[in-house]
């Protein structure tokens, strides 16, 4: 059987696939858009959005704030946050700028239906076993295929395309040990177990982070760090579950699952191959953000596809210029801080951070949502519309 024809393959149909889809669509491209899954499907996250994520939803797909309420994908909006330590250490401080909370399921199903409705051909139970750079070609394990002038892969952490590339010695992997391991689990909300607003905990674990963030019925509680040969991370969260005093801790069951965590790409794909998102490594290398960047590359590279549409050959030439002048350097300067705050000892994590947020709350408040760069924390320039 000869391959599906189409001007755009997009292998992975979350935040990053389908914020691709949506700009290429709406242009009048031949969109097919390929998941393993079908939609709505269940997705491990915290789900925080920050002040940059939610600019950005407005720039691309002129949805604001009160459309994401109306759809019902704001499950919370918090206006503070809790640093915590061990102990019983805690430092909470009052916010600017809201952290909005969403459920991933509805939020990835939302921004897929956007795409569909801008043109997009969705393809679910395509799970990709051969991918073929040269070709731009993907095939399933049940025999069908897709061949395309452009490629992009936004298939997440474990992404099949960026593996292809590798492997076909199109792409310089990392050498950098970049890649975490998470646990995720869901107790059932109580008056006064739980914190009402996220909280993020530093010195339970090596060179890694935990979390709490409240939902409608239940609160999600993390961790991830990454890969060590010390003790299990499995026995390190179970133990944070107790000192945390979970409500039946020990009997929550627990989920796994990998993230970037450090291991961005400097060139993000090989010419009309283009990975994005967590295919690409973009997550914030500090604290593990990965919604913003993954719609943010998107964004990228489909311009980047646009304005190379005569020549598709040189879309990594486009893409890579903004990657590197607009997201290269918060990965660089976010993955330096942690080094040198990972070399110290956990027990000093919380001291350390609990300082920094009392002498410049601010300034630590504005670069996580986005407002400053990681870059010596100097303010930003809004984004042209």
């Amino acid at each position: 059987m000869s391959p599906a024809q189409c001007d755009i393959l997009i292998v992975g149909a979350g935040p990053a696939g389908a914020t691709a889809a949506f700009i290429l669509a709406s242009r009048g491209l031949h969109v097919v858009l390929l998941d393993r899954c079908a939609f709505p499907r269940p997705k491990l996250c915290g789900g925080l959005l920050t002040w940059k994520t939610v600019e950005t939803l407005e720039r691309i797909f002129r949805v604001g704030l009160p459309a994401l309420k109306a759809a019902g994908l704001v499950r919370q909006e918090a206006r503070s946050y809790t640093l915590g330590g061990r102990r019983s250490q805690a430092l909470t401080r009052d916010l600017n700028d809201p952290f909005y909370l969403i459920d991933r399921t509805q939020y990835d199903e939302f921004w897929l239906r956007r795409a569909v409705s801008a043109g997009a051909e969705f393809v679910p139970g395509a799970a990709i076993v051969v991918f073929d750079p040269a070709r731009r070609e993907a095939r399933t394990g049940d025999g069908r295929s897709w061949r395309a002038c452009v490629a992009i892969g936004a298939d997440g952490v474990d992404s099949r395309v960026r593996r292809a590339l590798a492997a076909a010695g199109c792409l310089r992997l990392p050498r950098r040990r970049g890649r975490a391991v998470a646990f995720e689990c869901f107790a059932p909300r109580r008056p006064g177990a739980f914190r009402d607003h996220p909280a993020i905990y530093f010195g339970h674990v090596r060179r890694g982070y935990a979390w709490s963030f409240p939902a409608r019925s239940h609160q999600v509680l993390g961790m991830a760090a990454l890969k060590s040969a010390g003790r299990r991370l499995k026995d390190e969260f179970r133990r944070f579950l107790r000192e945390l005093d979970v409500p039946g801790a020990d009997g929550l069951r627990l989920h796994a699952h990998g993230l970037p965590y450090g291991s961005y790409l400097k060139t993000p794909g090989w010419r009309n191959a283009l990975l994005v998102g967590d295919a690409a490594g973009l997550a914030d290398p500090f604290l593990g953000e990965g919604i913003y960047y993954a719609h943010r590359s998107a964004e990228l590279a489909a311009r980047a596809v646009m304005d190379r549409c005569a020549q598709p050959e040189t879309a990594l030439c486009a893409y890579r210029a903004e990657f590197r002048r607009q997201l290269l350097p918060e990965m660089r300067y976010a993955w330096a801080g942690r080094q040198v705050f990972f070399a110290l000892p956990p027990s000093l994590h919380y001291p350390f951070l609990g300082l920094f947020l009392r002498l410049a709350p601010r300034i630590a408040e504005e670069t996580i949502q986005g407002r400053r760069s990681f870059r010596w924390f100097r303010l930003k320039t809004p984004c042209p519309r």
